[in-house]
């Protein structure tokens, strides 16, 4: 049984999701040899297992000569002792009160972006992710890292070339040749400015991690660019995603969009929760069964048992958690004035994401100045068609991450 959402599913995978939490919440896949769980109870407690689940992520299609590359130890994909030795470098800049000391400077930063928008014309259209859902956290976390924002194309290519990597499915070479040659052009890249905060330091999260010490030892070369990595990457592609599906899921649902207007200043944090819930940005994560495991419940209502054996591979479908009917009332709607958000968009115990707070506030003031500077937003293609407005957008070529590689829109720029 494939575990996955077929292809053309990508970025509405819901109908699967609610088969399989009816009829396989606990499944097989023998091509892969992983297991699939998709119900929120089972997931949010193997998350909360790091003991008896590991989250080094081991081969998975993955041919033996690219694993030094593709499954380096980072703090993404390590157990305690050594994960918590890795966050406690960075967990105290990442906390919401240092986080929200950068709120002028990314509100600068999307203003400027909007500027650009309206400058720029086009018989006043935009493709928000390029325009403007890359670029607002790709800035933001090219300045906390203390690289060139100029460099930001470059950052997107790298990442389009990782997450592009299907590592659920049978192996594609090519993807992870070009992966593999990504991580070697981000070392290089990473391996120069190191050299010069070095010599030079800043007041920057690379030359915090340099710095930094643990167990009296400072870091090795290799840790600190899985570091450099790890925190370009993923400080702005959950963002850029997030953004996207916000807008997508308002203009998709217009009595939302409309009850937002009218209320901002109580609904723009809950929109950023239901969009977080409704369209999660990462759609699973793995594990790995530390030892024999057994889990209860084959399908709803029934008493079955299943073994996972130890060494088996898990793969934990968030975005079918954030859509269990056992715990969201009518989750196929996206309703903006939902009151149970408990959602595990950003996963949850000891690897809940680090750059949770940040994506949030970019999230939050995104859509502030979205509302605040353009009215008449629309999508600029026909989307008369309800029932088959998913084949015209562009999904990411990315069974990890739900979202849109380009969202034409009409705008009309509001007076200041």
């Amino acid at each position: 049984m494939n575990i996955y959402p077929p292809v053309e599913q990508r970025f509405s995978p819901f109908e699967f999701y609610s088969l399989m939490r009816k009829n396989n919440p606990i499944a097989f896949d023998e091509g892969n040899k992983q297991w699939g769980l998709y119900r929120y109870s089972d997931i949010e407690k193997i998350l909360r297992d790091p003991i008896k689940f590991s989250s080094k992520f081991g081969p998975f299609q993955i041919p033996e000569e690219y694993q030094e590359n593709l499954n380096r130890p980072s703090l993404l994909n390590s157990d305690p002792p050594y994960h918590r030795k890795l966050r406690s470098i960075v967990d105290t800049l990442f906390v919401p009160i240092e986080i929200s000391k950068l709120e002028p400077r990314i509100k600068n930063i999307a203003n400027t972006l909007i500027d650009n928008i309206i400058e720029k014309g086009n018989n006043n259209t935009m493709d928000l992710v390029t325009d403007f859902a890359y670029p607002l956290p790709a800035t933001v976390i090219a300045e906390l890292l203390g690289v060139p924002s100029e460099d930001h194309d470059t950052f997107r290519q790298w990442a389009d070339d990782i997450v592009s990597l299907e590592i659920t499915n049978e192996s594609d070479i090519d993807s992870i040749r070009k992966a593999d040659k990504t991580v070697v052009d981000m070392d290089v890249y990473f391996s120069k400015l190191i050299e010069k905060k070095k010599k030079i330091p800043t007041n920057d999260l690379i030359s915090h991690i340099i710095r930094a010490q643990v167990d009296g030892h400072s870091l090795s070369e290799k840790e600190i660019l899985s570091f450099c990595s790890l925190l370009l990457n993923a400080g702005h592609v959950t963002t850029v995603n997030l953004i996207g599906n916000l807008v997508f899921s308002l203009l998709e649902n217009p009595q939302e969009f409309k009850r937002l207007q009218e209320n901002q200043n109580s609904l723009i944090k809950p929109a950023i929760e239901e969009t977080l819930r409704y369209r999660s940005p990462v759609q699973f994560l793995f594990r790995i069964a530390n030892a024999d495991v057994t889990l209860s419940g084959a399908r709803i209502g029934d008493k079955v048992e299943q073994k996972i054996q130890k060494g088996q591979g898990i793969t934990l479908f968030l975005g079918s958690a954030n859509h269990d009917e056992s715990v969201f009332t009518d989750p196929e709607r996206f309703d903006i004035t939902r009151k149970n958000l408990r959602h595990l968009g950003f996963g949850n115990g000891i690897h809940f994401c680090l750059g949770a707070p940040l994506a949030r506030l970019e999230g939050q003031i995104a859509l502030r100045v979205i509302l605040e500077r353009f009215e008449n937003l629309q999508l600029n293609f026909d989307n008369s068609d309800r029932q088959n407005l998913y084949t015209k957008v562009s999904p990411l070529k990315s069974s990890f991450l739900l979202g849109l590689s380009h969202l034409p829109l009409f705008f009309k720029p509001k007076n200041r």
